[in-house]
């Protein structure tokens, strides 16, 4: 049973209660009744009031104390930009034990879903606060479901979107009861000629009353100091609106003050001012390196701890910021840092303060965002990083945190968000350094990377090949960063359906790899991988299978066996032995990488649910299909939720699953999701690519199995032409194509036809494939099965009994395709897809 003051089951993230919190019982009362009405509620700033000050976020925590008890899970979220409300969700799904909680990109739909059906909390409330345009936040926002939300926001556009409480300044009693809480004692008189200086605003008013408190100042003395401060303010063509200078002259008096009594706290404030509102490490000031110079009173304060926790205390005191003990943090109101930088007249003295800011955001930089035990540390440098605009810094370690950010991003999950970044970091860095500065090329060669992984193909073989020239010319063709570029234009020539070019150019890579760095290099292994890779597309199985085996011994010797790229290493054996026709050995190894991934790196990481998507495969192959389809069902909708529909490995996934549930006899659904995934495939690769190709010869096994044989035969008729033309005759799917082209062609009575295609497929699966491998069985049976319909009794003997033994000794007695063989069924072949 929880006491009245027990805090909520899960509790995140909310700010410290204000313990001068005054007035706003109406608003209190009003904001109450929307959230139990049910939708989202929008806390609105008065239209006159758009910058600020009214007490937005106050008014939302205090609602929060006020309620805990109405719910078992209060989250808050700092929702300025799209990626801090995905960390903050990401943190939300951690807590509750989620599957897929390590990455953003499944964390986020995880905890929506779970917040939709209320599972483990039904009574929930989620504050978004600062919200910017209701188009950014409202794809994070649970649909329907028994909790509520509540927006803080400073757009006024949320009041299409939600319930909204529209809040103004204080109304006087209010202003008059605030200005008494700090003490010393005040005046009615002075209380209301002070509150209506400060025109009712409820910062300026709290401001006000803090340095009141902390001076004893009289109101007379503080009025004149405050006339002084919105004269100086209007002789400025850039003041702001007539609202804003109350607090802005509030502010600067206490400034003014505080530059005399404590220069550096006064720097402090300055340096802030370039942060983002969201609440900053007090770290960021600790620990600084020695190198880092601002100015003599703040570098002797960052290297004191003494008078760096005067200064901070300064700060607090005079109420020019907020302190959270608890947390550790500093923060200033938007609306305050603006005010700051206004005073910063000096073009020199701002650019002094913002390079401070740089400065300080890179001392704590653990210089490896890949690591997931450093991510929550690029979390909290994320926000402030963007609002003091990293990017454009001339110093060079500046710049390497903007590209360990990116790097962070993609390796969290938010592929879209490390794009993004990489985009605007290279726009800036090509101005400001030049196309061909170190920097400049990592940062392209890296979003080239990112570009492909979000499918925009076209465009990242635009940069690459760009940057690849330009990588040449400073670095010449055999340097490492050159080899990495030229690994990109193979993925590049894997995109566009090159698998010959992409298999040549990558072999290239892999030999120049060994001559220049040795064998156990690790650039080398990579090499090696990538050459393996592009030999399975190729379809030279054995071939990839002999590289990839090789390359997994060297990289258990250099790396361990259970490093991350090892273990990649072992899952593409065990493909090229699937495809290689060892279905059994295939599977038993599939079973035990996915398991070595599930005790690793947990159920519901990403790359262990691609484990699973090739298991089924595997269980398939290997005549488990039902097991087989309950994989790929759970696969393909756990890579749905997290990359999206579209997303190259979730459309890979679907091509598997529509084969299962064909395999189950679920022809109806099985087509509809084949057609989906052959759309998918066009839209992204285009019409000529291979794996679109192979989802039309997959597809075209459905239709003829639902009766529709003349238009299997169209399908398997283009998809033929293509593939030959594409890829060649003696490719693996060109060889699969034909076979199935033959039963279209026996399903509508061309025998002759059948048979000639037969014979063919026959002869080139023997040579490509070798004669014991599955796809080559299936093809002797189906010309057994043609040659008899068409009355060639002998000629059709060598491909009955002597393919039944084989199939026996190859599948087994039991499998599916034995029994089926048994039985005189012609046999379906399937093209499995393999990830790029």
């Amino acid at each position: 049973m929880r006491r009245q003051d027990d805090p909520p089951a899960v509790w995140g993230s909310v700010p410290p209660r204000n313990p001068n919190f005054t007035g706003r019982r109406e608003l209190l009362k009003q904001l109450g009744e929307h959230l139990t009405a049910g939708g989202t509620t929008a806390v609105l700033p008065a239209a006159l009031h758009g910058m600020g000050g009214v007490g937005k976020t106050q008014m939302a925590t205090e609602y929060v104390y006020r309620h805990s008890q109405d719910y078992d899970l209060i989250w808050w979220i700092e929702a300025a930009r799209p990626t801090q409300i995905r960390a903050s969700l990401t943190e939300l799904a951690t807590r509750l034990g989620l599957q897929g909680a390590s990455e953003s990109n499944t964390a986020v739909p995880a905890v929506r879903e779970a917040l939709r059906l209320g599972r483990p909390f039904r009574h929930w409330l989620l504050i978004f606060d600062a919200a910017e345009s209701p188009e950014e936040v409202l794809p994070f926002i649970p649909t329907s479901g028994p909790g509520e939300v509540l927006i803080t926001s400073c757009n006024l556009g949320w009041a299409g979107a939600a319930t909204p409480v529209e809040l103004g300044v204080f109304e006087r009693d209010e202003s008059i009861e605030l200005l008494g809480k700090f003490g010393p004692d005040i005046d009615v008189d002075d209380a209301n000629q002070l509150a209506e200086k400060l025109g009712d605003l409820p910062l300026a008013v709290e401001q006000a009353a803090a340095w009141r408190a902390m001076t004893g100042m009289p109101v007379a003395e503080y009025l004149r100091l405050f006339d002084e401060s919105v004269a100086e303010i209007l002789l400025d063509t850039s003041a702001p609106p007539a609202y804003e200078v109350s607090v802005a002259a509030a502010w600067n008096v206490a400034f003014d003050e505080l530059k005399t009594r404590n220069p550096a706290a006064h720097q402090i404030l300055h340096v802030c001012a370039f942060f983002s509102p969201e609440p900053i490490p007090r770290d960021l000031f600790t620990g600084v390196n020695r190198n880092v110079s601002i100015s003599p009173e703040l570098d002797t304060a960052l290297r004191d701890p003494i008078k760096l926790a005067k200064a901070v205390r300064d700060i607090n005191r005079y109420g020019l910021a907020k302190i959270d003990h608890a947390n550790n943090t500093i923060q200033l109101h938007r609306l305050v840092q603006l005010v700051l930088r206004n005073r910063m007249m000096a073009p020199r003295l701002e650019a002094q303060m913002r390079h401070a800011a740089h400065q300080l955001l890179t001392s704590p930089d653990p210089n490896d965002p890949e690591s997931a035990r450093h991510w929550p540390r690029y979390r909290e440098l994320l926000p402030h990083a963007y609002a003091a605009d990293i990017v454009d810094c001339e110093d060079g370690w500046v710049r390497q945190l903007a590209i360990n950010l990116m790097r962070y991003l993609f390796a969290w999950g938010d592929h879209e968000e490390a794009a993004r970044f990489a985009e605007y970091a290279l726009e800036k860095f090509e101005r400001q350094l030049g196309p061909t500065d170190p920097q400049t090329l990592d940062v392209a060669q890296r979003l080239g990377l990112y570009l492909w992984g979000l499918g925009r193909y076209e465009e990242a073989s635009r940069i690459n090949q760009l940057t690849l020239q330009r990588r040449i010319q400073v670095s010449g063709e055999d340097s490492e960063e050159t080899l990495a570029l030229q690994t990109n234009i193979v993925i590049d020539l894997r995109a566009k359906g090159d698998f010959a070019q992409a298999s040549k150019l990558s072999e290239e890579i892999y030999h120049k790899s060994k001559r220049l760095f040795g064998e156990d290099d690790l650039e080398t292994l990579n090499a090696a991988y990538q050459h393996a890779l592009s030999l399975r597309l190729s379809g030279e199985y054995q071939a990839a299978a002999n590289l990839d085996e090789s390359t997994l011994q060297r990289r258990i010797e250099v790396l361990g066996p259970d490093h991350p790229r090892t273990l990649s290493t072992n899952a593409a054996l065990v493909v090229d032995r699937r495809e290689a026709g060892e279905y059994m050995r295939a599977r038993i190894d599939q079973e035990q990488v996915t398991e070595i991934y599930r005790m690793r790196f947990g159920e519901d990481q990403v790359d262990t649910v691609v484990m699973e998507f090739l298991l089924s495969v595997a269980r398939r192959k290997d005549g488990d299909h039902a097991s087989a389809l309950e994989l790929s069902t759970a696969a393909h909708a756990r890579l749905a939720s997290a990359y999206g529909a579209d997303h190259p490995t979730t459309t890979a996934c679907a091509l598997a699953h529509s084969i299962d549930l064909r395999h189950s006899g679920d022809l109806t659904v099985a087509k509809t999701l084949g057609e989906q995934t052959f759309e998918r495939y066009r839209r992204s690769l285009g019409e000529q690519h291979p794996h679109t190709i192979a989802a039309t010869v997959d597809l075209a096994i459905t239709l003829r199995l639902r009766g529709q044989a003349t238009d299997a035969r169209v399908l398997d008729e283009q998809a033929l032409e293509q593939l030959r033309t594409n890829i060649g005759r003696n490719h693996p799917y060109a060889v699969t194509a034909t076979i199935n082209l033959a039963s279209d062609l026996a399903a509508i009575g061309d025998t002759e036809m059948a048979v000639a295609l037969g014979q063919d497929a026959v002869e080139r699966a023997e040579r490509v494939l070798g004669p014991n491998h599955p796809t080559t069985l299936a093809a002797a049976i189906n010309l057994g099965l043609d040659l008899r319909a068409a009355g060639r009794t002998e000629e059709a003997k060598p491909y009955s009994g002597p393919i039944l033994d084989r199939y026996r000794k190859v599948l087994g007695q039991a499998h599916p395709g034995t029994i089926a063989a048994i039985k005189g069924v012609r046999a379906d072949c399937d093209i499995d897809p393999i990830l790029m």
